[in-house]
């Protein structure tokens, strides 16, 4: 299996293409459409990154879609389905796969980079390998870094439900030009946010309590903080 540039700039123009399809859509819909996912696109980018299954659920399965997709080529040979499909089904069975075990979630946002970087950089023939490699590297340094993968998750798709939010609101404010029909404008808007919510994030992300408790009703300790008392 070879990865290329040209597959990593498909993937990059798809998701262009995808924001200003759905920013039509938004922009199209009646106000309250837009106004809605304005709220709920602020909503995650200040809290939800705390909210573990969540973040994992839909943070795993955009990691599925996306290495369906820059691996289309390789995977749609060996399994005879079209993109569209090929991205369906990774995109459920990962999202599937975290909602039963959080934890794996962090491991799979690196696993995705670390392959393709070490791909990147591995001769033609010894692809395959650093394939592999990089994936367990990615894999390890995900899971290291569960709080700002689990923040920069929840923090990108808050900005990108409130940028296209924005869009809808601006069109139907009348406002010109319309940044529906440029998704690259909304793209921009939802890196500005997205770093920003980042960054307001970042101290509680990835938290979770203590299954269990010491008897006499202590209050469970923070799992997700790892300091010592």
């Amino acid at each position: 299996m070879s990865v290329t540039l040209p597959d990593l700039a498909g993937a990059a123009r798809d998701l262009l293409g995808w924001t200003g399809a759905l920013a039509a859509e938004v922009s199209s819909a009646p106000w309250p459409v837009g106004a809605l996912l304005f709220a709920l696109g602020l909503v995650e980018l200040a809290a939800g990154a705390r909210l573990r299954r969540p973040v994992a659920v839909v943070g795993a399965a955009a990691v599925g879609s996306l290495a369906a997709s820059v691996f289309r080529e390789a995977l749609g040979a060996l399994t005879g389905l079209s993109e569209g499909a090929l991205r369906g089904v990774a995109a459920a069975a990962a999202g599937g796969l975290c909602a039963a075990f959080p934890p794996l979630f962090p491991a799979a946002a690196g696993a995705l980079p670390g392959a393709l970087l070490a791909a990147a950089l591995a001769p033609e023939p010894q692809r395959p390998l650093a394939l592999g490699l990089g994936a367990a590297a990615g894999a390890a340094c995900g899971l290291v870094a569960a709080r700002p993968v689990a923040a920069l998750v929840a923090a990108s798709i808050g900005a990108w439900a409130a940028s296209l939010g924005v869009a809808g609101l601006l069109r139907h404010a009348g406002a010109r030009p319309r940044m529906d029909a440029h998704p690259a404008a909304v793209l921009a808007v939802a890196i500005v946010l997205a770093v920003a919510g980042f960054a307001f994030q970042l101290p509680s992300a990835w938290r979770k309590g203590a299954t269990s408790a010491r008897k006499g009703g202590e209050r469970p300790l923070d799992a997700g903080d790892a300091r010592s008392s």
